[in-house]
């Protein structure tokens, strides 16, 4: 599940720089043309608290389990 984690934030920084590579900043950032583009800008930061919120529970599950050992 960890390499999941690991592919999953990989494609979401891909997702993420080629949002801010489309856009088109000279009819402005909140155009109706750039509204995609943003709207997946948020989404790969929503994306990015996902991916570091399971990769601390992870980190946090192994040290309980070494702990009840």
């Amino acid at each position: 599940m960890k390499t999941f984690v690991y592919i999953a934030l990989f494609i979401i920084l891909g997702s993420f720089v080629f949002n801010l590579v489309s856009m088109d900043y000279e009819m402005g950032l909140m155009s109706e043309e750039n509204r995609p583009y943003i709207i997946g800008l948020g989404a790969g930061v929503c994306g990015l608290i996902l991916c570091a919120i399971f990769l601390k529970y992870y980190r946090l599950k192994s040290n309980l389990e070494h702990r009840s050992n």
